[in-house]
């Protein structure tokens, strides 16, 4: 008795042991892959990030954070300051080792961008499973919108990011206070960070406002399992004022209060699909159609992962009282509904639903990959077989796709994108102002004393000039100043991106006649230069 008593002790502890390693087995082999996949995407994100010039909109970064080292914090003050920090630590961290000015504003969103891959795999796995959360990993990865996104000095990668975290911080209190009300309160208090960082990144309040709401309606009766309101709520104002302390100051509410009435606005239309839309107001009947971001999805999504889409849609249904999939057909509702509504609309606001699309899509291929797996008129070997293939095939598609696209992915677009319209054609705003270093540099050597360059990204010209020497030559905006007058030699620099209701007259008359330069993004038009002599 007693011999059989210690073999069963010693087989008991040898299954416990058995059961410890694979459990550390598994966590080692999932924090490699997120590693892995990460490493991966920061390379794809992070990769001749100096290919093409800043932008309009980053030159205002670019300004801001010279202006941050002289104390001046209500610079660009209608955003946030954390991704500007974060700009001004790698401006200040890569000086004198030869990095691009481009590459070092650029590189805190990359490297976000990157790590929104383990945050997005580390939500999808408790709302979904780990099968869901490495598919969706993948597909973000290799996610061709959402790399040309992620490689350009905008917030909503940020916020995102921190959106993202959030959610996962919250869920992981979820699950801990089903037992443990009390010790879940450092992960609500982590969620409360997290979202206090996302309104530091980018002033969309409504993101916290969908997920308070979800959480209303998926957990009607939480209990003592619920966050702490001074605790959550403090931590929430404290993380937003010490990554956005700005906002304290007069001169920024000044700013703000300016900007809200359209003081900042110097030109008005938004081009899409040839033609100009408003884009002065939220809500305007004239506004950029509704059908604006399906039709984003339709044309510069891979269609493999369209087609993955669908049965992710067919599970969400089905689904559809499930926790998971309650925020997640919320979130969709967001865009697809909340944003198709409003009148502006900008492709990079639609970063959160490619990530959404990204987890549809993971969705619908591991429900598949199951429905396969359980047909028992197959052979064992041959549904692993087809299953691994159509896995391989998923995530083949969009590395292809980014590959294709690379340096500028922007103007990626699947098959059918490619068949309606060319490259920056559709959507015009996907360029960028690529180009515009090019243009003022090839001016910059050519140009006569004192002529004048005309642009509607006149930050961008000014300091590309200013950095080449040439400060004698004058820059005027395009649809805010129009063409000097007098005997002058003007360049004119043409984006069709800045297509206005002010220049569209003037643009049409240029664009008859012969360039003096043209330059593209791969087989994109990106911007022509016209020298103009009046006398």
């Amino acid at each position: 008795m007693k011999a059989a008593a210690a073999t069963t002790a010693r087989t008991t502890v040898l299954s416990l042991s058995f059961v410890d390693q694979f459990a550390v087995s598994r966590v080692a082999a999932t924090a490699s892959f997120i590693v892995a996949v990460m490493a991966l995407a920061f390379g794809l994100r992070a990769a001749a990030l100096s290919t093409y010039g800043f932008s309009e909109d980053e030159i205002n970064k670019v300004r801001a954070i010279e202006q941050y080292r002289h104390g001046a914090l209500s610079a660009n003050a209608e955003h946030p300051m954390l991704m500007k920090l974060a700009m001004l630590t790698s401006v200040d961290a890569t000086r004198g080792l030869g990095v691009p000015i481009e590459t070092a504003v650029r590189l805190p969103n990359a490297v976000v961008g990157a790590a929104t891959t383990g945050v997005l795999f580390a939500a999808a796995q408790l709302l979904f499973g780990t099968p869901v959360a490495v598919m969706a990993a993948l597909f973000w990865a290799f996610d061709v919108n959402a790399i040309a996104i992620n490689r350009i000095g905008k917030e909503d990668t940020f916020a995102l990011f921190f959106f993202l975290l959030a959610v996962w911080c919250y869920e992981r209190a979820k699950r801990q206070g089903a037992s443990d009300p009390a010790g879940a309160q450092r992960w609500y208090g982590g969620s409360g960070v997290s979202f206090g960082l996302m309104l530091a990144s980018k002033y969309f309040p409504w993101y916290l406002g969908v997920y308070a709401l979800f959480n209303v309606l998926a957990d009607r009766n939480p209990g003592a399992n619920r966050p702490d309101k001074v605790r959550y709520y403090g931590a929430m104002v404290t993380a937003f004022l010490l990554a956005n302390v700005a906002v304290l100051e007069p001169a920024t509410w000044h700013y703000v209060t300016g900007y809200v009435q359209g003081a900042t606005l110097v030109h008005h239309g938004y081009p899409f699909a040839g033609r100009l839309y408003a884009n002065s107001s939220v809500l305007s009947s004239g506004g950029i159609p509704a059908t604006f971001y399906l039709r984003m999805l339709a044309t510069k999504v891979p269609l493999v992962v369209l087609g993955a889409i669908v049965p992710g849609v067919v599970e969400t249904i089905r689904r559809r009282r499930e926790r998971g999939f309650v925020l997640l057909s919320m979130w969709l509702a967001l865009f697809l509904v909340g944003y198709s509504i409003a009148s502006v609309k900008f492709l990079r606001y639609a970063l959160p639903l490619f990530a959404a699309s990204d987890l549809l899509a993971a969705i619908g291929v591991v429900a598949g990959a199951q429905w396969l797996l359980r047909k028992s008129w197959l052979s064992p070997l041959t549904r692993v077989t087809v299953a691994a293939v159509a896995l391989t095939a998923f995530v083949f598609e969009p590395f292809l796709a980014q590959h294709a696209a690379a340096p500028f992915f922007s103007t990626s677009r699947n098959a059918l994108g490619e068949r309606l319209a060319p490259a920056g054609t559709t959507f015009p705003e996907e360029m960028y102002d690529f180009g515009v270093r090019e243009a003022a540099a090839a001016i910059a050597e050519a140009a006569e004393p004192d002529a004048v360059v005309v642009s509607d990204a006149p930050g961008v010209v000014a300091y590309y000039l200013e950095h080449s020497g040439r400060t004698d030559l004058r820059v005027r905006s395009l649809s805010g100043e129009g063409m000097p007058r007098g005997d002058t030699v003007a360049f004119v620099i043409v984006l069709p991106e800045h297509l206005t209701f002010e220049n569209q007259d003037l643009v049409a008359q240029l664009t008859h006649t012969t360039p003096w330069q043209e330059y593209y993004a791969g087989d994109a038009l990106a911007a022509q230069v016209f020298r103009v002599h009046r006398s």
